[in-house]
């Protein structure tokens, strides 16, 4: 079964998640300075599994990049 095409198809927009680990790899940096990015809320992310595991979804990934809401680069 195509899980995306059912959403799609009951008009329910499914944004890619992404891990830390996926983040990281994409930025080019480390974990520990994505997870410290997060918990000061200079990147948005949320925690599932009983608040053990971040995602970051695309749009926040892609505001953070752009220097966007939460993605101020100030150093």
């Amino acid at each position: 079964m195509d899980i995306n095409g059912y959403f799609k198809r009951q008009g329910i927009n499914m944004e890619k998640l992404y891990t830390v680990n996926e983040v990281c790899e994409y930025l080019k940096i480390k974990r520990s300075i994505t997870l410290r990015w997060i918990r000061a809320g200079r990147m948005r992310a949320f925690k599932l599994g009983g608040g053990r595991l971040w995602r970051i979804r695309e749009r926040d990934l892609r505001d953070f990049t752009k220097g966007g809401p939460d993605g101020q680069t100030k150093k």
